[in-house]
């Protein structure tokens, strides 16, 4: 047999155990690959979002790249130490250290050029249907092409890494010796012990890491962030190991049914694998709050829409420096679109002026007279307001800020306001989006001239605005591409566009279309969303291949294990009943703390967003998804496992 032939036979053998490292890999180089065919398309960068698009593909393909790296790596070790016994009988019977060296070099590099291989064979396979799903996402056209480069990179980048590899993983086991090997994993092992204080340590770094992530602050989240990690590490290598000795302590519990069996065995594979436990916490943890904020920005952008009732919306600029320039009167132009297309309209004109309030920063101030034309046209709330009272309109679509239902009046900051027109006593407030995001303050006109009297000799801002109304838009249906009024939202911001390098004309204001920017923020949030997928989806495979790993690398000695309880009479019921419970923590435990992490972590952002995107429910349904994920692992894992137990029960 020629030695070639012999580590061949060696990995079919062993197919059993390299399946999941296999088809991972396998996964991780169709997702570069797929990044790669989207960077080098020729049409990519033939729009505004495609070159984003791009960098953000680049980005994402490293991320890949890195993290198989660490997989692989991982999973090589892994593999060595389950099969430390099978090198030790080969050295005893004459094998030599080069000739050991050359047979894992050999099976890594079968296994990771099957790997690139048929990653890449699945990524042409499918690279039309993924050039389709991003052309839906990213509303671009993506004619398939030959992805030359994307090929030449994807077997560079991953041949070169699995060659490293191969030559590195050779060192982990060229200081051991043959009786060492011969032992393997099967030495027996001392009992894990835990230190009271390391457990006192993880459990108050694990109490202060929520507490100081709710107070805000770059200091206490920096702080929040290191105690996190010492907590978590703690946890699955001291604290966890407290808890199970105390559950074997409790007689009451530990023997009562089978539980003696997975408890007894769960603390030596939780500190063996502590390392492994805290990573995956770690990666999940990250992969559900990016999972979370995403969702709850996508949906703030969707309901800065609907909750703006003004399709568009006319900012003048002070052109008292621009007397030498032709002036182009963009309100004119939008009017003109819009008569053309035959689309009526209602024009609204705010003064608004900028007031900085105690506690509150500027406000805009209006006078009654403007808001009641809006008022009576929205069934707005049409408050009488008497001197010195104010109606106060918070935006919907602002940061949540909680104090400000407590408002019972508006102090001035400018010391002339305070004297002149004292303070403005709150009557009433509703919240809603007016001038979106901006929150507005009415007084009856009699006070607002007051204050802009008081104003007149101090610097201030006075802001014209013109909002227009168009009842044919407004049935709050999310636009597409096509829509009409995104259509037209982007030929007008085209057209303003002509004007920025010409410094012969000026335009006297600025025009904000509500469903441009709305189409534009959506493109940043689906690239995004696309991009993401596939780091995720690349996460949870890792993560469950881990725990893969981590339960086949134990198999042998968890086969003997339950082949001696077999002979005292344990059933294959019961056998089912504690390996599945053994499988279940293993794999729930890391994250059911990344989900109280995340948790956590989007609830420190929670008040970025206004009320109706709560970053707790889009954490919800991320965490959702990566359980629902999981548990399709687990349930596989689990057949595989209990089926590779059951043919050793007697």
């Amino acid at each position: 047999m020629r030695f070639r032939q012999f580590a061949f036979n060696n990995i079919r053998r062993n197919t059993f155990t390299y399946i999941a490292y296999f088809l991972s890999s396998s996964f991780a180089v169709m997702t570069f690959f797929t990044y790669l065919i989207f960077v080098f398309h020729p049409d990519i960068t033939k729009t505004p979002i495609g070159l984003p698009a791009s960098y953000g593909m680049k980005v994402a393909a490293v991320i890949t790249f890195i993290f198989s790296f660490l997989f692989v790596l991982y999973s090589i070790s892994a593999f060595l130490k389950a099969r430390l016994k099978e090198f030790g009988i080969l050295t005893i019977l004459g094998a030599h250290r080069k000739q050991l060296n050359y047979l894992i070099f050999l099976e890594n590099m079968f296994i990771g050029t099957t790997s690139v291989i048929t990653g890449m064979f699945c990524g042409l396979l499918f690279s039309k249907l993924f050039l389709l799903f991003g052309e839906n996402v990213l509303d671009l056209k993506l004619p398939m092409y030959v992805p030359m480069n994307a090929i030449w990179i994807t077997i560079a980048a991953f041949m070169g890494l699995f060659l490293i590899l191969s030559f590195m993983t050779t060192i982990l086991i060229r200081q051991r010796r043959a009786l060492e090997m011969v032992q393997g994993s099967t030495k027996p092992k001392k009992e894990p012990k835990a230190s009271i204080w390391l457990v006192l340590l993880s459990v108050v770094s694990l109490i202060l890491t929520p507490i100081l992530v709710l107070q805000g602050g770059f200091i206490n989240l920096s702080l929040a962030l290191l105690f996190d990690m010492i907590g978590l590490y703690f946890f699955f290598t001291q604290l966890f190991v407290f808890i199970i000795r105390l559950l074997k302590k409790n007689r009451r519990y530990s023997w009562y049914g089978l539980n003696i069996l997975w408890i007894t065995e769960l603390a030596y594979k939780m500190k063996d694998s502590a390392r492994m436990f805290f990573m995956i916490t770690i990666v999940a943890t990250m992969a559900c709050t990016t999972a979370g904020s995403v969702l709850a920005i996508q949906r703030y952008i969707e309901y800065t829409y609907t909750e703006n009732p003004f399709a568009y919306t006319v900012h003048y600029f002070d052109l008292d420096t621009e007397a030498n320039k032709k002036i182009i009167h963009v309100a004119e132009k939008l009017e003109q679109t819009l008569k053309k297309e035959g689309i009526s309209y209602q024009k609204f004109r705010l003064n608004t002026v900028d007031i900085r309030f105690q506690h509150l920063g500027y406000l805009g101030l209006i006078r009654q007279s403007e808001y009641q034309e809006i008022a009576k046209t929205l069934s707005c709330p049409n408050v009488s307001l008497q001197d010195r009272e104010a109606l106060f309109i918070p935006s919907n679509l602002a940061p949540i800020n909680e104090s400000i239902n407590k408002l019972t009046h508006l102090t001035f900051v400018n010391q002339k306001l305070s004297s002149k027109v004292e303070r403005l006593k709150i009557k009433h407030q509703y919240p809603e989006s007016l001038l979106q995001r901006e929150n507005l303050v009415v007084v009856n006109d009699h006070t607002y001239d007051q204050i802009i009297e008081a104003l007149a000799s101090d610097p201030y801002t006075l802001n014209q605005i013109d909002q227009y109304l168009l009842p044919k838009w407004n049935d709050q249906v999310l636009p597409d591409v096509n829509s009409p009024e995104v259509q037209m939202g982007i030929e007008l911001s085209k057209w303003e566009e002509t004007f920025f390098d010409n410094d012969k004309v000026a335009r006297d204001g600025f025009i904000m279309s509500r469903a441009e920017d709305y189409y534009s923020l959506k493109q940043v949030t689906s690239l995004t969303i696309f991009i993401g997928t596939f780091i995720i989806a690349i996460f949870s495979i890792f993560i469950a291949s881990f725990l893969y790993f981590k339960l086949f690398i134990d198999l042998q000695q968890d086969q003997r294990y339950y082949h001696e309880l077999s002979k005292m009479g344990l059933s294959h019921k019961e056998m089912r009943r504690a390996a599945t419970k053994q499988i279940a923590i293993l794999f729930y435990i890391p994250l059911f703390f990344s989900g109280i992490q995340t948790l956590v972590a989007l609830s420190a952002l929670n008040p970025l967003f206004p009320v109706a995107t709560s970053t707790i429910s889009t954490g919800l349904w991320a965490i959702g998804i990566f359980i629902a994920i999981q548990t399709v692992y687990f349930l596989i894992v689990r057949s595989r496992y209990l089926a590779q137990l059951k043919k050793v029960m007697v």
